[in-house]
């Protein structure tokens, strides 16, 4: 066995050259987690190998000082990134000392001297590629299964997860950790107004349904606003919201909304800031997550640890989420989500079974029990490192 894999871990890299602000759930996957690491283990130095963008997000952090922050003037530079990450970043994590190199993001170094594991958050970009995605999803399917079953260790965030890894890129399940995310700690967010947020979203005195999420192809906002369509006719005083970051795909919903009469009923605002996000879960009657395929559903635990009720996917990881403290529905199916859109705005006992059941369920959800998680993941790399080389 080497002198690297053995004994107790001392110095852990994490691979974040793509992190940039605003990026959703992996924006906080890093925030929330290594924080957590630090924790646990006081001990352990920690690098994080980051871009000059990230560098400057991260630097905010209440944490950052207990952290080194690596930049390279060959990594993160856009076109490319891939190229020089699944080279470069090798032998800087080996020339380093790094007993594991954690790469948080689906891509990793094809070969270093650390234990190498790579979080693979879900195989969205494989299963229901987006529009937007272009060549890098092209990159990624060309890439990612190489990475994958190169990797010592592969950390999937849902068994539904880990089941997709193990079906589409082949890896054994016996190399497949699964540590589920955590609670976030934005709810203490200061709230924006309800009446100014309703006044400026133009939202009217109404219900509000709200989702939550990048408008990307497998979030299958379609066929949500196909079904809103059928209980805002019941119910004009009723809105829409889906908020997230902009995508080209909001124009196949813009064009579905005004097919169905509803175009000024659905409210598209762009990535909201903390407080208009604790406003809008304020405001809303319910929570709905559509979507067709995640890796987790953090948005799911949000609004349930908001005492939101919340429906969302019988599919993919959603119900791992929701456990019993969500109604499910089959998401391919419109009558289904319209019938689910209805019990939640008219069924007032069904509202206050899950508006109770969700804090609870949100609740077991812990970034320590993910960190806790994760450490056991690097051991069993650094122990399959160090019998691959003994």
């Amino acid at each position: 066995m080497t002198g690297r894999s053995s004994g107790a871990l001392e110095h852990l890299g994490i691979n974040a050259l793509f992190l940039e602000p605003k990026m959703g759930g992996l924006d906080t996957y890093v925030r929330e987690l290594i924080p957590e690491l630090i924790t646990l283990a006081p001990k352990v130095r920690i690098s994080i190998v980051v871009n000059a963008v990230g560098a400057a997000h991260l630097a905010g952090q209440p944490w950052a000082d207990e952290v080194e922050l690596v930049q390279h003037p060959l990594l993160g530079v856009r076109g490319t990134r891939a190229v020089v990450e699944l080279t470069a970043l090798g032998a800087m994590a080996t020339r380093r000392g790094f007993d594991v190199l954690h790469s948080m993001a689906l891509t990793a170094p094809l070969r270093t001297a650390a234990a190498n594991v790579v979080t693979l958050a879900d195989v969205t970009w494989l299963t229901h590629p987006s529009a937007d995605g272009g060549m890098t999803y092209r990159l990624w399917r060309a890439v990612v299964p190489t990475v994958a079953r190169r990797a010592d260790r592969v950390i999937a965030i849902s068994e539904a997860g880990a089941r997709d890894i193990s079906r589409l890129l082949l890896v054994p399940c016996g190399r497949i950790d699964v540590t589920p995310l955590g609670l976030s700690g934005r709810s203490g967010a200061t709230l924006e107004d309800e009446q100014a947020l309703r006044a400026d979203l133009a939202l009217g005195p109404g219900p509000v349904i709200l989702s939550v999420g990048t408008r990307k192809e497998h979030k299958n906002l379609v066929r949500l606003v196909e079904a809103f369509a059928a209980v805002h006719r019941e119910r004009p005083d009723v809105r829409l919201v889906l908020a997230g970051n902009a995508t080209s795909h909001d124009a196949d919903i813009e064009a579905v909304a005004r097919r169905s009469g509803v175009a000024d009923a659905v409210v598209m605002p762009d990535f909201v800031d903390p407080a208009r996000l604790e406003g809008l879960y304020a405001a809303a009657i319910c929570f709905v997550l559509a979507s067709v395929n995640e890796g987790f559903g953090l948005p799911i635990l949000e609004a349930m640890h908001r005492g939101v009720p919340t429906a969302t996917s019988n599919v993919s990881s959603l119900p791992e989420v929701a456990g019993d403290a969500g109604l499910l529905f089959d998401p391919l199916d419109v009558g289904d989500i319209t019938s689910a859109l209805r019990a939640l705005l008219d069924d007032d006992a069904l509202r206050s079974r899950l508006a109770a059941a969700g804090p609870a369920r949100a609740k077991s959800f812990t970034w320590r029990r993910t960190a806790e998680l994760t450490l056991e993941s690097y051991e069993r790399a650094r122990w399959g490192k160090g019998r691959d080389s003994g």
